[in-house]
């Protein structure tokens, strides 16, 4: 027993012609659709952009960042009244201000190993081109 609903919703499935037809069936693994429209294509590009930035960013950058936001979190708690001080606005602050000296850190190290590592290869140089 179907209604006349059930038919036409039928009628109009097989029909369909979108990219992705049938992907609910096979449990959301269907096709990756790419949209044609010029203006998703650069929304998308541009989250994937920032994406890839933030994954493979240097640690020395990770640290400028993080120092920039505590300052202007600094700067907008500065406004507000002394009451507020103990807030979660500033252990979020502090949490931010850890992760910051955390990254310097390890961008600290990261230059001495790169420094170290070119001091012995221009040692190898001279040694060698005496």
């Amino acid at each position: 027993m179907s209604s006349p609903f059930q038919k036409k919703f039928t009628e109009k499935r097989i029909n369909t012609t979108t990219p992705l037809l049938g992907s609910y069936d096979r449990g959301g693994r269907g096709d990756i659709y790419v949209s044609k429209v010029a203006s998703i294509q650069k929304a998308v590009g541009s989250v994937q952009n920032a994406i890839n930035s933030y994954m493979n960013e240097d640690s020395q950058h990770k640290a400028d960042r993080l120092a920039a936001r505590v300052t202007s979190r600094k700067d907008r708690f500065s406004h507000k009244d002394e009451e507020d001080k103990n807030t979660a606005y500033s252990n979020v602050t502090s949490s931010i201000a850890g992760r910051a000296a955390d990254a310097q850190i390890k961008a600290n190290k990261k230059a001495t190993k790169k420094q170290t590592m070119l001091e012995k290869e221009l040692a190898m140089y001279k040694a060698k081109n005496k």
